[in-house]
């Protein structure tokens, strides 16, 4: 075998291994039980309106690797994060909700058990009962918040 001959069999490996790599990844259906059937990954929009009777709503939210910060959101107004996920995914973004003279309430925001199969945009109403999920199947769904 030459020197040429060599680097031309290399040259046709990798060329053949970045095409299959392509090629799997953009055409594989994997055919799971929930709405979508491709793993690349995709974005999921949380939203958080402040629904609270007058009162400003102060958040924090984060999962085990982002801290998204502590934000302020006027009444009437919203605050929205966004993230990636796949099928294979874990994910889960948890909050602390607090406004004066309400103390402190924590709520698993996002949970992909709970929320993958409901909803892609999940918007939640925040108020001094709970928060609620008003968009995605099943909407409009309460929860209390967490002990």
């Amino acid at each position: 075998m030459t020197i040429a001959s060599s680097s031309l069999s290399k040259v046709v490996i990798t060329v053949s291994m970045i095409m299959l790599i392509l090629v799997s990844s953009f055409n594989l259906n994997v055919g799971m039980s929930v709405d979508r059937t491709i793993t690349l990954p995709w974005t999921v929009h949380v939203t958080m309106n402040n629904k609270l009777n007058g009162l400003r709503l102060g958040l924090h939210c984060k999962d085990k690797n982002h801290d998204l910060g502590v934000q302020i959101v006027p009444v009437g107004q919203s605050w929205t994060f966004l993230f990636h996920t796949t099928d294979f995914s874990n994910s889960l973004y948890f909050c602390r909700f607090g406004w004066l003279n309400g103390g402190i309430h924590a709520f698993d925001i996002y949970v992909d058990k709970r929320d993958a199969h409901l909803c892609q945009q999940c918007t939640w109403d925040i108020s001094e009962k709970g928060p609620c999920r008003v968009s995605g199947k099943g909407a409009p769904v309460c929860y209390p918040w967490n002990n």
